[in-house]
C-alpha cells in the first residue's frame, strides 16, 4: 500500500471510513481521519483506537489492504 493511497482515503471529501489490513491479517479501523497520523514520508501510520486502548503504530509496506466500509477493496 502506498502513502499517497492512504493520503487520498484521509483526505477525501467527504471522509469514507475503512479498516487498514496487515500482512498478518490484523485489522485497524479509521472511522474518522482524526483516528489516524500519516508521518510525513508516509513511510509510519499511527491509529488511535475507537475503544480508548491506546494508539498503534503500523509500518506502511507492511500494509496488505484497505476496505472501505461499502464493502470495496484496496490492495498493494
Amino acid at each position: 500500500m502506498s502513502a499517497d493511497e492512504l493520503r487520498g482515503l484521509l483526505d477525501a471529501v467527504p471522509f469514507k471510513p475503512f479498516t487498514v489490513y496487515m500482512a498478518n491479517d490484523r485489522a485497524f479501523e479509521i472511522p474518522h481521519p482524526d483516528f489516524a497520523l500519516l508521518t510525513p514520508k508516509g513511510r509510519t501510520l499511527v491509529v488511535a483506537s475507537n475503544e480508548d486502548k491506546g494508539v498503534n503504530i503500523l509500518d506502511v509496506p507492511l500494509i496488505a489492504r484497505m476496505e472501505m466500509r461499502d464493502g470495496s477493496e484496496r490492495t498493494s
